[in-house]
């Protein structure tokens, strides 16, 4: 029986009612620094003062109940001091006759997976910490980041407003010279009109009434009317201040329409004005009237530039196919030219070369094309004169946001 308990990896005890050791094995007697003969008849009060009481607690109850109790994890402080845990067990230990007399207690140790699940929960809370740290980081992250996107929309909202105001600014800037063009314009159907109705109004008080004839000048009357209601429209549309409003259009047709914005002021000044289409040229998705208003501000600059000159001039609109499917529109003049030094900061707002030009219509200029997703630049010339030019990208193409 000796050799049996002292063959179980566990510290076992036979305790009586009293809590004194009657049998022990060699592992339990060595717990206490001990041999298996100190150890037994001694009480568990003087081997474990620390934990006796709680072990008698629980063995009273055994020893009443005649039931086993089993799984108990408890502290056992060895003779060196050290605190181990150990998973109990404890049974009724009976007489020959049956009765009661005590409790055999069997106790492993168990502190190596104490200490490892002890470990785990550690790492498990620091784990849990950490995430929520990092949790609140990211929030705070998020935050930020979503504030910083309602503010960048915000100043891009302000910067599209400014560049609205500036746009509206050049076009008006630009109505004194477009007003005599389309006055002229809206003169002639209107005086066809009048001429229209006066003939009608003859034929009306004919004793011969032709009604197919007379229907066919208030066709007239009508379509001149249209004509002229036309031609205000262009007006309004160019002088309002709406947000871009892309279409997709023929980059020759607003070269045209730009084009008899200025027919008027070229004649008069003596300049010839030569168109050079290409006819490969796909078709662009563009805000028709920003684009026109920037060729008629390129053109009116290019009138400008010839201005108190002697002998014959002219302007020339080309328009090139891009290799990115997309136009290049040219604007080439013989005038002056420009000024190597100017060159750089032709672009920059107030900066300006006209002894009355505020130096914003080159600046708004390139801020209306970059916004279309092209590019807008100048250069000189070598046979005099300067050329700019701008490109208009295919349809549905990113925008470029930059510029040569």
């Amino acid at each position: 029986m000796k050799v049996l308990l002292d063959s179980v990896p566990a510290f076992i005890w036979y305790k009586d009612r009293e809590n004194r050791i009657l049998r022990a094995n060699r592992l339990a007697a060595e717990s206490r620094g001990m041999t298996i003969e100190e150890v037994e008849g001694r009480s568990v009060y003087d081997l474990y003062p620390e934990e006796a009481e709680k072990y008698h607690r629980d063995d009273l109850e055994v020893i009443r109940s005649g039931a086993p109790k089993l799984g108990i994890v408890e502290v056992l402080t060895t003779a060196s001091g050290e605190k181990r845990w150990v998973r109990t067990d404890k049974i009724p230990y009976r007489s020959e006759d049956g009765e009661i007399v005590g409790v055999i207690v069997f106790a492993v140790d168990i502190s190596e997976r104490m200490r490892a699940e002890e470990a785990l929960q550690r790492a498990h809370d620091e784990l849990e910490r950490r995430v929520d740290e990092r949790t609140q980081q990211l929030a705070t992250t998020v935050e930020m980041l979503r504030s910083a996107m309602i503010e960048r929309q915000r100043a891009e909202e302000r910067v599209r407003q400014q560049q609205a105001e500036l746009a509206h600014v050049l076009r008006l800037r630009t109505v004194e010279g477009v007003a005599a063009q389309l006055a002229h314009e809206i003169n002639q159907p209107l005086s066809a009109v009048v001429n229209f109705a006066r003939g009608l109004a003859r034929r009306l008080g004919a004793p011969d009434l032709d009604v197919a004839s007379a229907q066919r000048v208030t066709d007239q009357i009508s379509r001149e009317a249209l004509r002229a209601a036309a031609v205000v429209r262009r007006l309004r549309a160019f002088l309002r201040k709406d947000a871009p409003k892309k279409e997709l259009c023929d980059s020759g047709d607003v070269v045209r329409e730009a084009i008899r914005l200025v027919d008027d002021d070229a004649r008069r000044a003596g300049v010839a004005l030569h168109l050079d289409l290409d006819p490969h040229a796909a078709k662009v998705e563009i805000d028709v009237v920003q684009i026109e208003q920037v060729l008629v501000n390129l053109l009116r600059n290019a009138l400008e530039a010839r201005d108190g000159s002697r002998g014959p001039h002219s302007i020339v609109v080309q328009t090139v196919a891009t290799s990115a499917g997309g136009v290049e529109v040219r604007v080439r003049d013989d005038g002056p030219g420009l000024p190597v030094e100017d060159v750089e900061q032709l672009f920059e707002a107030f900066f300006t070369t006209k002894e009355k030009g505020l130096g914003m219509g080159l600046s708004i200029c390139q801020k209306i094309v970059e916004a279309q997703g092209g590019a807008l630049w100048g250069t000189a010339n070598r046979e005099g004169g300067a050329t700019f030019a701008f490109t208009l990208p295919p349809a549905h193409a990113p925008r470029s946001g930059g510029s040569a």
